[in-house]
């Protein structure tokens, strides 16, 4: 901004009133965010009065309607009141005294603290005082160099400082993208527009949030922005809850929809699976829940006849879904299995099953997850009804007589190599023509891969395997697979297995 177009400067040039002690480059920085308020009835405080020269310089700048106020620990200051000036005296790190002050002006449109520049001080006022400036003012701290300086309780990155507290509130300003600390967002994000860092000044722009909406323009689209529906909102949120994290507080939610990978890059649990997590129903990350909303509406879609299953379903998460995603279809024909030890996984059986060896997932407490406690997940979803069914034992003894005729949708997620061959034999000759087989952990586990591998081997099963994530893969069943029997089943198997 040009030296001769800042009436401040013009007026520190030609002062000759009270004493202005301004370093130089304070002055485009105060033009810059307060020069809309000029000729309006706006309040403008001051803490910090020193021989009162800037009320009178801030008089002259805001005009003829604006109401301007002083505060200082010295009552010596009292004197330098005029027209349209006011000095309160206290002390800005004394909460009860700033209290008193938010109940006489109830309206703050700029707030300048230049007051004692020490640490305490300058937190203590804005913790007060931000708050109660109105919906769009400007809070403005000056001289925060001394930050840095000894003598007032600061140092170079030293926690404790204005400045260091400043970065902080910069995540919180920027809360929204930070699904994993949902404690950032609070009433600083809702109301921050900015936060502005110059030498020795930080400057806060309050405005309220509004919802973050990424749009687009130009020939071709990269995301679909038509036909978003409530309905696609609530299956967002429902995945989002599932994995025991919090609706993006600040976001459009129809625009994350439109654009889940901006969703996707919020936070690594979203992106990937995370590795047991305290909250949420299922770890299987937003990619393998996008897959099972994929395959349950395209069988829904397409009229493919047959149940949703899931074998190995820890807290129930993937399940659950399924039978949310059919009552939001209104298909009440369709049971959803659930399929599990519900006691965590069997120890390695290496005799018959070698590629087993090493997975001890049995030691790990943290998959052994009761009945009882997936019932209670199903139930706090208001989804425990007759369309849910439990399939509880190890897969070899349940799923050879589970009484299920048809499948639309076979979900696996056993991890070892013998719960994945038992839920193939016995289920996959059930899957119908259309329907979908999902392998949860195709690239994470090298014998549930291997399984897969060598039972589509076996049956001649050619339909591509499409990724889903760096762990999950499914397919499309194209054709049905003949008959055959546990014992030449097994025997063929081996054979592969030692080829």
């Amino acid at each position: 901004m040009p030296e001769n177009s800042n009436p401040l400067r013009d007026y520190f040039r030609s002062n000759r009133k009270r004493v202005v002690h301004k370093w130089e480059h304070y002055f485009d920085i105060y033009h810059r965010y307060f020069s809309r308020y000029r000729g309006t009835d706006c309040v403008v405080v001051e803490i910090g009065v020193g021989q009162g020269g800037s009320l009178q310089m801030w008089k002259a700048y805001f005009g003829e309607k604006a109401r301007i106020y002083g505060i200082d620990i010295n009552p010596e200051c009292k004197p330098y009141e005029e027209d349209q000036i006011e000095i309160l005296i206290g002390s800005q790190a004394d909460r009860a005294f700033l209290a008193q002050l938010k109940e006489k002006l109830p309206r703050i449109d700029i707030l300048i603290d230049d007051g004692g520049h020490y640490m305490e001080e300058q937190i203590i006022t804005f913790e007060e005082m931000y708050p109660h400036l109105s919906p769009e003012g400007i809070y403005l701290c000056e001289d925060v160099c001394t930050s840095y300086w000894e003598a007032y309780g600061g140092g170079f990155q030293k926690p404790g400082t204005f400045i260091e507290y400043s970065k902080q509130l910069v995540d919180r300003l920027n809360a929204a993208h930070a699904l994993s600390k949902p404690e950032l967002y609070d009433a600083f994000t809702e109301s921050t527009l900015a936060v502005h860092f110059y030498n020795s000044v930080v400057v806060f722009e309050k405005q309220p949030a509004k919802p973050l909406i990424a749009t687009q323009s130009g020939e071709g689209k990269i995301w679909e922005e038509e036909g978003i529906t409530e309905e696609d909102e609530a299956v967002l949120a429902m995945k989002l809850r599932l994995l025991g994290l919090p609706v993006p507080k600040g976001y459009d939610l129809r625009m994350l929809v439109q654009h889940e990978g901006l969703l996707r890059g919020l936070t690594d649990p979203l992106d990937q699976a995370t590795e047991f997590p305290k909250e949420g129903e299922t770890m299987i990350g937003i990619k393998r829940l996008n897959n099972v909303a994929y395959c349950v509406k395209e069988v829904i879609r397409n009229g493919i006849p047959g149940d949703l299953i899931e074998t190995g379903v820890w807290r129930g998460g993937s399940c659950i879904f399924m039978r949310y995603l059919l009552q939001l279809a209104g298909d009440t024909e369709r049971t959803v299995w659930v399929a599990d030890s519900f006691a965590g996984l069997p120890p390695p059986d290496t005799a018959q099953y070698p590629l087993d060896e090493g997975l001890n997932l049995h030691e790990l407490p943290e998959l052994a997850i009761s009945l009882e406690q997936v019932q209670d997940n199903f139930r706090k979803y208001g989804l425990l009804d007759g369309q849910v069914r439990f399939l509880k034992g190890w897969f070899k003894d349940t799923l050879p007589g589970a009484p299920i005729e048809k499948l639309a949708v076979l979900r696996l997620d056993g991890d070892l190599y013998e719960s994945t061959i038992d839920a193939l034999y016995n289920l996959y000759p059930k899957l119908s023509v259309g329907g979908f087989c999902i392998i949860d952990d195709w690239a994470a586990i090298a014998s549930c891969r291997l399984a897969v591998a060598h039972y589509r081997q076996l049956f001649g099963i050619e339909e591509r395997i499409q990724v889903i994530d760096s762990t999950g893969t499914f397919w499309k069943k194209e054709k049905d697979i003949p008959h055959m029997d546990k014992q030449t089943f097994m025997k063929q198997l081996t054979q592969i297995a030692n080829a």
